[in-house]
């Protein structure tokens, strides 16, 4: 399957010391040695075909050509046929365990023709015929879903006397034990199968055994509508030419190192929210009065139980976290205080959050130097992970496709599916920042492959709560060995700058959107409209929380709110920052007890779904009911900072 998309972008997080890597030769960073090496020069605008070959993934593991994929989904379909006729006989412990052994069969195939169709439609977008090829195996994989929703309802139907009964006499059935157990964990809020089948048409997407990106609810569609129909006005930018404001270009703006620039940017993209903030109000609300009838519907206490349930997390996790950062705000008061004095700030707006505080540096990494770094600074994983990292780091593997073209996608992701090995597709423009991503996306692939080579396919995914965990684990790692090479303060200056900054966004600003979501659902199940006063209200008075007396707030702050996309994504953003205070964590668990406390993360990587998500962090010595892993986060800020300001303060002598 497919990551989801990262919202932060790349980030550092698991703060593992990696001593042993310290003393190995310093990476290459451009000059006569890199360019000897450097045998390909990306170009963003080149046609596929001339890139060579060993830069490319090879798809044959999955499906040798698209016929073959055409010819699995034909077989698959079939296979739905067959899986019909098992309807009304699964208490029955023998067809109990044939029918899970063909929906899993029919499961595994439609998943390789999905992976394989998204892939191949990644790297030639405009492609028709690969856009029809993609939508088919979508389709299938719905109508799966849908054929197959009677295998839930009647094992419901069994009392546990009878499950139990059917399992201690077919033996097939104990492979199926966790996802039976998972089934029935939440049997109390599955409603009769008519009443599932409305809610089922209204959009309910609890129960999705198999995230097929989420599909949009009609409040999202209406949102994105909306957020794109609204007219922009015409800003300067750096060169002070007039362009039109978009979405799109407005990130690059609200970064500039003009403050006029970047504030005319904020401004008027705010004001223009502002002008709609009332339609903008009503479809926000819209998606959480959904969220919440959805969840009562299903006799929840309230939309967080609910949307939590489904990785089977307790709510207490995200009350822990929301409590554990405001009783840690200080090092985030500290970092705005920071860039008042290195901006030279008379105060702190929100357009001056986002401008680089430190130069860039140049620093380039071809390729094939990546592939040497990498192993050397990941190298505290142990043997045998640096081994899998290798292979499929090798150009001959076909594990990854490199470089960007034209029509392909932009971005990176790791995917994967189980029985063959991850697929990482990249967008390498030999920086330092493509190496670092490169590092996240392995962490993806290595997570999969130690789950997927350990469990059974049943327990082989892993929930998306821990997803970022393994990913930026290796970006800490990759840090921690770049500051240790350094050839200088500046090119220091400039990784310190950046796990700051990800600490700030991925921990701090994703928590605040967390709160938001959380007032606006509680405010919703109390019975308050939620209007557009409110809303911005509420934005307001979170911003000044949680960015301190240094930061003074702008006329229009208070409608950020309207244009954040994940606040639809129904209580998923609080993930983002537990990955990354996990992380942290755990590196400190490892730095004080070594080998035992990797290999317990180590297994954690290779649990997949055979235990609950925080039952698996806990095994790795994290547990976030807690608040020792935001306070971790918050001292490695702290610390961060202090360095940060030991730089600069010696540059200004």
């Amino acid at each position: 399957m497919k990551r989801k998309p990262y919202f932060v972008g790349a980030v550092l997080a698991c703060l593992v010391v990696a001593e042993a890597s310290l003393a190995a030769a310093p990476p290459a960073k451009g000059g006569a040695a890199a360019s000897k090496q450097k045998k390909f020069v990306p170009d963003a605008n080149m046609p596929r075909s001339q890139i060579p070959a060993r830069y490319k993934w090879r798809l044959a593991p999955l499906f040798k050509d698209d016929a073959a994929c055409a010819a699995g989904l034909k077989q698959a379909a079939a296979q739905r046929v067959e899986l019909a006729k098992f309807k009304g006989e699964l208490a029955d412990g023998k067809k109990l365990a044939a029918c899970l052994d063909l929906y899993f069969k029919i499961r595994l195939l439609t998943n390789k023709a999905t992976l394989y169709s998204s892939m191949r439609l990644d790297s030639e977008q405009k492609s028709t015929k690969l856009q029809a090829q993609n939508d088919r195996a979508l389709d299938a994989m719905r109508e799966l879903q849908t054929q197959a929703a009677f295998i839930r309802q009647e094992v419901l139907a069994l009392d546990a006397a009878a499950l139990e009964a059917a399992l201690a006499r077919e033996p097939r059935l104990v492979e199926y034990r966790p996802y039976l157990d998972e089934i029935r964990r939440r049997r109390a809020h599955v409603l009769d199968a008519q009443a599932e089948r409305v809610l089922a048409l209204a959009g309910d997407n609890l129960w999705a055994e198999i995230d097929l990106n989420e599909l949009p609810t009609d409040y999202e569609k209406a949102f994105d509508g909306l957020l794109n129909d609204i007219p922009l006005p015409r800003v300067k930018d750096d060169q002070g030419q007039e362009v039109q404001l978009t979405l799109s270009n407005y990130g690059k703006l609200r970064a500039s190192d003009n403050r006029a620039v970047r504030s005319a940017a904020v401004e008027a993209l705010f004001g223009a929210l502002r002008q709609f903030q009332h339609a903008l109000a009503a479809t926000y609300s819209g998606q959480v009065r959904f969220d919440v009838f959805l969840a009562r519907a299903r006799g929840y206490p309230t939309a967080l139980a609910a949307y939590l349930d489904k990785d089977n997390i307790d709510p207490a996790v995200y009350h822990s976290l929301i409590q554990a950062v405001h009783a840690n705000l200080k090092p985030l008061h500290r970092y705005v205080a920071l860039r008042k004095k290195v901006m030279k700030l008379d105060a702190v707006r929100l357009y001056d959050l986002y401008p680089p505080l430190v130069p860039s540096v140049k620093w380039e990494v071809p390729y094939e130097e990546a592939l040497r770094i990498l192993p050397v600074a990941l190298a505290p994983l142990g043997e045998d992970y640096v081994k899998v990292l290798k292979q499929g780091l090798d150009p001959k593997a076909g594990w990854t496709d490199v470089y960007p073209h034209a029509d392909k996608e932009s971005g990176a992701y790791s995917s994967s599916v189980y029985g063959i090995h991850p697929f990482v597709k990249m967008n390498y423009f030999d920086e330092v920042d493509d190496l670092s991503t490169l590092a996240h996306e392995y962490g993806h692939a290595l997570h999969s492959h130690l789950s997927m080579t350990t469990q059974p396919y049943v327990t082989s995914s892993y929930s998306m709560f821990l997803a970022e965990i393994a990913s930026t684990c290796n970006e800490k790692l990759l840090s921690d060995y770049l500051v240790a090479h350094a050839k200088n303060d500046a090119e220091k200056l400039y990784i310190l700058y950046h796990l700051a900054e990800t600490i700030r966004t991925t921990i701090y600003r994703q928590t605040l959107f967390a709160e938001f979501e959380l007032k606006t659902h509680s405010a919703v199940e109390a019975g308050t409209p939620l209007t557009a006063e409110l809303l911005n209200t509420t934005y307001a008075d979170l911003i000044q929380t949680y960015y301190g007396k240094d930061y003074t707030l702008g006329p229009n702050d208070e409608m950020e709110w309207a244009y954040i996309p994940h606040l639809y994504y129904k209580y998923y953003v609080y993930s983002y920052a537990t990955g990354l205070s996990s992380g942290i964590a755990i590196a400190e668990r490892v730095q004080q007890q070594g080998a035992p406390a990797r290999d317990a993360y180590l297994g954690m990587l290779k649990g997949g779904t055979s235990k609950p998500p925080l039952e698996l962090l806990r095994g790795a010595g994290v547990d976030l009911a807690k608040p020792q892993a935001i306070e971790a986060a918050a001292r490695l800020l702290d610390g961060t900072l202090a360095e940060m300001e030991s730089i600069l303060d010696k540059s200004a002598r």
